[in-house]
């Protein structure tokens, strides 16, 4: 039986096809030449996680992401069809799937934490499903507020190169050619007016080093007419209590009439009995006026 051009073609076409679906597969991870198993497991969020994204056990690669696709309930869960190809393993029905990360770009794979249980994980299992967080998370949870300060750090060092422009472009506004001049003659009038102030205060310094004989004369002079008016002063000081103790003890002697009349009780006596006399004269020519009606000093009663 001869075989005709077409069936050669024919055959060699499926061979080729057959071997490109393989090779795919194989690059992918699977190979179509061993059985594998198609399990599920459900996540809230897969970023960075994608297809033929590699499943491991304990570092060792037993599969790849089929497929990802969002659940049907509507809820925003995230299906992710894992495709087992590893058989020599049995892995047990109650292994976690985990979502890991993979390097510091942010490449996600699963990473199968294997169970206890003595059943075996068959296709259409759903797996319970784990977000582990890996170094790299850490390390970006602490790298982000460093992060955030730069940008801060940054936006406060654009402002301040703004403000930092305007600040020299008003110094290039004062610093002009006509506040330039300006600034120069000020410089010019205060170097003079320095000069004239050392020339003056020159002057004073010898001035009053000429002058310092005459006031130290001066205050010798000062001193000796304080010393004299002081000594005069305290001899009539002392002139004057004398005369004051002389005067005191004459009068606690009863020398004089300011003695008789401090040290004699006498004169107070017939004072208080005069002042007596007369309340009681005023007293009865109040009651009786008319006894004192033609009364005369001189021993006489005056005419009608």
């Amino acid at each position: 039986m001869k075989i005709t051009k077409e069936v050669k073609v024919g055959v060699v076409s499926m061979f080729a096809i057959a071997l490109l679906v393989w090779g795919y597969n194989f690059l992918k991870g699977t190979n179509l030449l061993y059985k594998s198993k198609t399990v599920y497991t459900v996540y809230p969020s897969v970023a960075g996680l994608a297809k033929s994204s590699p499943i491991l056990i304990n570092g060792f690669q037993v599969g790849v992401v089929e497929s990802i696709y969002f659940h049907h309930d509507q809820t925003g869960k995230v299906v992710v069809e894992l495709l087992i190809t590893e058989n020599d393993f049995l892995i047990p029905n109650n292994s976690i799937a985990s979502l890991i990360s993979m390097d510091f770009l942010g490449s996600k794979a699963i990473a199968l934490k294997v169970g206890n249980s003595a059943t075996e994980l068959q296709s259409g299992d759903t797996l319970i499903a784990d977000l582990e967080k890996s170094m790299f998370d850490d390390v970006g949870e602490q790298l982000l507020p460093i992060k955030e300060k730069a940008e801060n750090f940054l936006t406060g060092m654009d402002s301040t190169m703004a403000d930092l422009k305007l600040v020299i472009q008003d110094l290039d506004d004062v610093f002009n050619d006509r506040n330039k001049r300006k600034i120069s003659e000020i410089l010019t009038n205060l170097n003079t007016t320095i000069v004239a102030y050392h020339e003056v205060a020159t002057t004073m310094d010898a001035t009053v080093k000429s002058m310092r004989p005459t006031l130290k004369n001066l205050k010798t002079f000062s001193d000796s007419l304080a010393a004299l008016e002081m000594a005069e002063t305290m001899k009539k000081a002392e002139a004057t209590f004398q005369q004051m103790s002389e005067v005191m003890e004459k009068i606690n002697k009863g020398e004089g009439s300011l003695g008789l009349l401090v040290n004699n009780d006498s004169l107070y006596y017939n004072l208080e009995s005069t002042s007596k006399n007369m309340d009681k004269l005023m007293i009865d020519m109040k009651e009786h006026p008319k006894r004192y009606v033609h009364f005369s000093l001189f021993g006489r009663k005056d005419k009608d």
